[in-house]
C-alpha cells in the first residue's frame, strides 16, 4: 500500500462550523434531506457535508480498502468562492487552511494538505499562499477562472512566481455552482463544462507566457487534463499558421506540455492509456475525486488495469506524487 491520491476532497469540521455562521455571506445554507446534511450553494449545487467528506476516520479506513497510503487533500472546489469578495473568501480559505495543516500534522503519514487562497486578489492570494506554506501546506487548488478573468492577465502573475518560488504544486479544479445555456442540462456542467474551463486555462497558462516566464512551475490539471490533450495539437497548429500565436511564446505549445501533470480521471480506461503513451508516465498521478460520487471508486486498480511496466506503474500510482509535493 504505497499510492498517493492527489485528487480528492474534504470539508474540515471548522469549515462546516464556520459556514453555518457565515453562510448567508457566500450564497450557502445548510439544509437536510433524507437524514443527511448538505450544502446548498446558490440555491442550485448541493454538497454533502456528513460522511467521509468531513470525517477523516472514515476516510482513512476506505483508503486502506483501496490501497491509498496518503491523500493530497483539497478542500470541496465550490469552497473556493471565486464569486465572492477578497475579504471573505481569505477569511474561508484561512479557516481551511488552518484545518487541513491541523490534520496532516496529526497523521502526517496519511494526509497532505493543498491549501485554497483568495485568488480574486492575488496580492492577499500571495499572503495566504506564503503563511500555507509555513504551516506545511504542500500545494494550492485554484479554479481555472476568476468569474471572467482569466489566469494569463498581468495581475495574476504575481500568484505564479510566488508559486513557483515557493514550490507549491497548483491543483486546477474547475466548478461552476449554477450553469447556464446548455450546459445547465444533464448534468454537462460537470461532464463537459468543467472540461472545457480547464483546457481553456491551460491553453491561456501557454499562449499568455504563464509557463515560458515560469519555467519551474508545476501545473496539475484534474480529470484527465480536460479538454486539453484533444486541443493540444490545434494550439500547435495556431503556432504555426497564425502570427498573433507564433509572436506570443518562443516555442510551440505542445513543448509546453511537460509543465502539466494530468490526474487518472478519464472514466475510459483506452482514452487513459493512449494519454499515458502520448505524455509519458511521468505526467501522471493518481487522482479519484473521493468520496464524490462522479470519481473513481477504485483508482489503483484503474491504473493496475492498464498493464504497464512495473517502473511507470510506481511513477502512476506514488512516485510522480512524491516528487510534485515535494515529499
Amino acid at each position: 500500500m504505497n499510492a498517493i491520491d492527489m485528487h480528492n476532497h474534504f470539508i474540515a469540521p471548522e469549515v462546516i462550523a464556520f459556514l453555518a455562521r457565515e453562510g448567508a455571506n457566500f450564497e450557502t445554507r445548510m439544509i437536510e434531506r433524507d437524514g443527511r446534511r448538505f450544502f446548498l450553494i446558490q440555491e442550485s449545487a448541493m454538497r454533502p457535508i456528513d460522511g467521509p467528506i468531513s470525517d477523516a476516520a472514515a476516510r482513512i479506513a476506505d483508503m486502506d480498502r483501496e490501497g491509498i497510503a496518503m491523500q493530497a487533500v483539497s478542500c470541496v472546489p465550490f469552497l473556493m468562492y471565486p464569486n465572492v469578495a477578497p475579504e471573505k473568501a481569505l477569511a474561508i480559505s484561512q479557516v481551511n487552511n488552518d484545518a487541513l495543516a491541523a490534520l496532516a500534522s496529526g497523521q502526517p503519514e496519511r494526509f497532505c494538505p493543498l491549501a485554497s487562497v483568495p485568488l480574486q486578489d492575488p496580492v492577499g492570494a500571495v499572503k495566504e499562499l506564503e503563511r500555507a506554506a509555513k504551516l506545511g501546506l504542500r500545494g494550492v487548488e485554484i479554479p481555472p477562472k476568476i468569474i471572467e478573468r482569466q489566469l494569463d492577465e498581468s495581475d495574476f502573475e504575481i500568484f505564479w512566481a510566488a508559486a513557483e518560488a515557493l514550490r507549491m504544486v497548483v491543483c486546477m479544479h474547475p466548478f461552476e455552482a449554477v450553469p447556464v445555456g446548455a450546459m445547465s442540462r444533464y448534468f454537462l456542467g460537470n461532464l463537459a463544462g468543467n472540461l472545457y474551463d480547464t483546457g481553456l486555462a491551460a491553453a491561456l497558462l501557454i499562449y499568455g507566457g504563464v509557463l515560458e516566464r515560469h519555467p519551474n512551475l508545476r501545473v496539475v490539471l484534474y480529470h484527465a487534463g480536460g479538454a486539453l490533450p484533444s486541443i493540444l495539437g490545434r494550439l500547435d497548429m495556431g503556432y504555426r499558421l497564425v502570427p498573433e500565436c507564433r509572436n506570443a511564446i518562443p516555442r510551440p505549445p505542445s513543448s509546453y506540455a511537460s509543465q502539466f501533470h494530468f490526474d487518472i480521471i478519464a472514466h475510459s480506461r483506452p482514452m487513459l492509456s493512449h494519454l499515458i503513451s502520448t505524455f509519458g508516465a511521468d505526467r501522471f498521478v493518481i487522482g479519484s475525486d473521493y468520496p464524490l460520487p462522479a470519481g473513481l471508486a477504485h483508482p489503483v486498480e484503474e491504473v493496475k488495469a492498464l498493464g504497464l511496466g512495473a517502473d511507470d506503474e510506481q511513477k502512476i500510482l506514488a512516485g510522480n506524487a512524491r516528487g510534485l509535493l515535494s515529499l
